[in-house]
């Protein structure tokens, strides 16, 4: 199922100034100046974003997708795994062929998949998978050297330590972010984010206050809370989200 539109964009993603700076530097300015990058010998970086549930990382790699306009094919690990002998693999190898296929007529891909440790895990030492497993993690390696400036492969995880060593060196994932729980300013970015999208009349100062409060959430929960505040206008008869409706949001959405 590849998207050509994501609907979501860098703009969209609250804070973060310093991943996406990151984004810029190794993936879309290698293609944006791929004349360049080819005389300096600069290829997109595939990427793995890694860090707790709920952080944001296939968000991100949406706005990626947007930032870069290619298709993206946007996957959780299981939906490459299968019961079947060999098949697994098998369909691995057809995710990177269409990927191919798709970057020639439309010059690039993204192949994204989260919880990647379940397509890459470890195949030695404790934890180690059985063959199926081993099948489907030699033929991501053979692909993920082999990606150059037609696709970029972005995976994510909660497990970084359960990932194949192998998989994770330069040359096949070349950067390793990690997404990890916002602070007080980065929060208070969120919010104003998922705000900006809906109807409201919340003061900065207010923003700034639930974002101080709501230390140890993650952008999940700060888009669940803002969902709650936009359900409580709703059934109150309005047409946009006043500061009541976020404080009955704060009380009723706990960690």
């Amino acid at each position: 199922d590849w998207q050509y539109e994501t609907g979501v964009s860098f703009d969209d993603v609250g804070g973060m100034n310093e991943t996406k700076w990151e984004l810029q530097r190794e993936i879309i300015l290698p293609f944006a100046k791929d004349g360049a990058a080819d005389e300096l010998g600069v290829t997109p970086s595939n990427i793995l974003f890694h860090g707790p549930p709920g952080t944001g990382k296939t968000h991100l790699a949406k706005a990626l997708a947007t930032e870069l306009q290619l298709p993206a094919a946007i996957l959780t690990g299981s939906a490459v795994n299968s019961k079947w002998i060999n098949e697994s693999a098998e369909q691995a190898r057809t995710l990177f062929e269409e990927a191919r296929e798709i970057a020639a007529t439309e010059g690039g891909a993204i192949i994204f998949i989260d919880e990647v440790d379940s397509v890459l895990k470890q195949r030695t030492g404790a934890g180690s998978s059985h063959a199926e497993d081993a099948k489907v993690v030699n033929e991501f390696l053979n692909h993920l050297e082999d990606t150059a400036n037609e696709i970029v492969f972005v995976g994510a995880t909660n497990r970084l330590d359960s990932l194949d060593t192998a998989a994770t060196r330069a040359g096949r994932i070349d950067k390793k972010v990690e997404i990890g729980k916002p602070d007080q300013r980065t929060r208070e970015a969120i919010l104003r984010a998922q705000l900006d999208k809906r109807s409201h009349v919340i003061p900065d100062e207010m923003l700034g206050r639930v974002a101080a409060e709501t230390e140890g959430y993650v952008a999940a929960d700060l888009e669940q809370l803002v969902t709650k505040a936009a359900k409580q206008a709703l059934q109150s008869g309005d047409n946009e989200i006043r500061p009541r409706d976020v404080a009955n949001a704060m009380t009723a959405v706990t960690k």
